[in-house]
């Protein structure tokens, strides 16, 4: 389960979420949305413990890490200089595993450096590194940008499964893909973030264009 309480998260005087309660008690996909600069990704930032705010977010009653949630971000970093497969083992290292997983979600060259891939290639790597191992939650950022549209049936497909068992946080601008898949979606708007569940899509777009 988890449970979030944002009573507050500014940049200066500049107040971006407020009086935020958040809670999913289910395994599941769940969408995140709003226009940009409303906090989708400070909202995701303040879940993990990245950014500082006034208020606490727990998953199965202890607070979230990054040793039980994944997290990719919008524009995740990724090392030119390695090969695929290096980057794999460094990310293992900076998440405390000790090896690498055989079966990777993309097919991708392990002997080329990063730096020769295109940006939807590289954000392959940087998604085949996050789903190496198993978490109690996944938290992607814009996961389908510069992907193609066989990767991200793919991807989707993978999130599926892994919702089975695991809290997925996603946010995309994509709408009609979170409405396929999404078993409810939280719209940030107005620094605050309101739930909508699946029989309650059809109310998001006038609320967000509002």
């Amino acid at each position: 389960m988890l449970k979030v309480n944002i009573e507050q998260k500014g940049y200066g005087n500049h107040i971006v979420l407020k009086n935020v309660l958040l809670e999913i008690d289910t395994p599941g996909i769940y969408g995140v949305i709003g226009k940009n600069g409303q906090g989708k990704t400070t909202l995701f930032k303040c879940i993990l413990g990245l950014e500082n705010y006034v208020g606490k977010s727990w998953l199965n009653g202890k607070s979230v890490n990054m040793q039980t949630t994944a997290w990719c971000s919008a524009e995740p970093a990724v090392y030119d200089e390695l090969t695929s497969k290096e980057f794999y083992r460094f990310y293992n290292h900076l998440t405390g595993d000790k090896e690498s997983s055989d079966t990777l979600l993309f097919e991708l060259p392990t002997d080329k450096l990063i730096k020769e891939f295109s940006t939807g290639m590289k954000k392959k790597v940087y998604l085949n590194a996050v789903l190496q191992k198993e978490y109690d939650m996944y938290i992607l950022d814009e996961p389908f940008n510069g992907l193609d549209i066989e990767s991200n049936y793919c991807l989707m497909k993978y999130l599926k499964q892994l919702a089975k068992r695991s809290i997925v946080l996603v946010s995309s601008h994509i709408i009609d893909v979170l409405y396929k898949h999404c078993d409810g979606i939280f719209m940030v708007k107005n620094q605050e973030v309101k739930r909508y569940l699946k029989e309650e899509f059809d109310k998001i777009e006038e609320e967000f264009f509002k």
